[in-house]
């Protein structure tokens, strides 16, 4: 009877003991709380965004295209991270490699791309970055929907054209981003449409009306944001405009023989340097093509409360061709120190007002990088998208600064040292080996 009794006991504890841990783990998958112990808070997100989580409206999805192995187990942390303050954010990762259709379906051309979606909106993030995730999330979560205007009526390029050299694919490629993208005939109107986020003047061949400029200088003061894509020879009535904000219009057409390296033509200079400390061009490291382009360089001296700055340069292989008439007539083109602008050749260059309702402009010297023939060349798609992003910028993004690993080494003094190394590799190897002789001693007179 003891022992079947002591067996019931042993059978009743075993039971209780497996429903307390069911319990437990039941509990814990519905309120867990994680502990960031480390001294710089790494694992846990920042208050700006735990508050745009817990203010979800909407599900939120990411897809994570990774292949499988360490990026992707980083990635997973970092997404969790996200889905623990919040049940409406929801991660899933695909295998670009085993799941092409997927990753076409989002355009995905790179490993290690998010792919963060709500509703109808979508977006990608290259990097495993807090402030770029956040702000993601913000963008496909908002209702209002921003719109861009292309100015035409000077022969620029055609968002709805799907030849060569128009800008479906670019248009495309907006309306993804989540934009509303509309041509704009500005002669028609006195003023720029009060929706309107941003005025792309895309390659104009012929010179705008004295009007027109007037009226793209009005749009400027009441804080507008212009994106210039001026081609060699062109953009003549928009100098005074760009001077005038701090960004002046060279007369040449960059010449770079490294483009025969990648069998281009040598007017199609190689972009390959960016500044690193620009929104448009921080952690930018791909190449760009730039077919038939002018350099641009900011004036010496600015206005007051406005800042300019170069973003994008050739390698030091190109040179700014000024005469012009010569290399159309002989099809060649020789660097002259005295009149040529010597690589690096700034391309691309950016200006804004410290003003609380400050204007925002980039000016490059190229408009064909992103028509339907260059836009998907390497990386001028990306770096078109990065200037959009910038100049349409939202007031409601944040700014979260990256957290960086404190490091604390440790410093021993002398007798420590000595310490480290005589107890652990003397010390106690040798007291094992002493009682062991002892032990072996012992048996033998037994």
């Amino acid at each position: 009877m003891k022992k079947i009794s002591f067996s019931v006991q042993l059978l009743l504890y075993t039971v209780v003991f497996l429903a307390i841990l069911v319990f437990v783990n039941l509990f814990a998958q519905q309120y867990h709380k994680r502990f960031d112990l480390t001294a710089s808070k790494r694992y846990t997100l920042s208050p700006q965004s735990i508050k745009v989580l817990k203010n979800l409206k909407q599900e939120v999805k990411v897809i994570g295209f990774f292949a499988s192995g360490t990026e992707r187990n980083r990635a997973k942390d970092f997404l969790e991270q996200y889905a623990y303050y919040s049940k409406k954010f929801k991660y899933t990762f695909i295998d670009p490699d085993r799941h092409p259709l997927e990753a076409k379906k989002y355009n995905v051309t790179r490993y290690n791309t998010l792919v963060v979606m709500c509703g109808k909106k979508w977006e990608q993030v290259y990097e495993l970055s807090e402030e770029k995730l956040t702000n993601a999330i913000i963008r496909v979560t908002r209702k209002e929907t921003k719109t861009i205007y292309f100015l035409s009526g000077h022969g620029e390029h055609d968002i709805n054209d799907t030849g060569k050299n128009g800008y479906s694919e670019f248009k495309t490629a907006l309306t993804d981003k989540g934009f509303k993208v509309k041509s704009l005939l500005l002669v028609k109107g006195p003023n720029v449409p009060k929706d309107a986020a941003l005025i792309v003047i895309a390659g104009p061949q012929k010179g705008l009306f004295k009007r027109e400029v007037k009226c793209l200088k009005n749009y400027l003061k009441k804080g507008g944001h212009l994106l210039f894509l001026l081609d060699p020879e062109t953009g003549e009535a928009l100098k005074g405009l760009l001077h005038a904000e701090g960004i002046i219009l060279q007369d040449d057409i960059i010449v770079d023989k490294m483009s025969r390296l990648f069998g281009g033509d040598y007017l199609i200079p190689v972009i390959v340097r960016y500044a690193p400390d620009h929104p448009i061009t921080k952690d930018f490291k791909l190449a760009c093509f730039f077919p038939l382009a002018r350099s641009v360089k900011v004036a010496a001296k600015l206005p007051k409360d406005i800042k300019a700055k170069i973003i994008a340069w050739t390698s030091e292989n190109a040179w700014g061709e000024t005469d012009i008439t010569h290399l159309k007539m002989a099809n060649q083109a020789v660097f002259d120190k005295k009149d040529d602008v010597p690589g690096p050749v700034p391309v691309a260059a950016a200006a804004w007002s410290e003003q609380k309702t400050g204007f925002k402009i980039v000016v490059v010297g190229d408009s064909d990088f992103i028509n339907n023939t260059y836009l998907n060349l390497s990386g001028n798609k990306d770096l078109a998208l990065n200037i959009i992003s910038w100049l349409t910028a939202e007031k409601d993004l944040i700014s979260i600064p990256s957290k960086k690993t404190a490091t604390k080494p440790l410093v021993l003094s002398h007798t420590q040292a000595m310490v480290m190394f005589w107890v652990p590799v003397v010390v106690i190897p040798l007291t094992i080996l002493i009682l062991g002789l002892i032990l072996y001693i012992r048996r033998r007179r037994l």
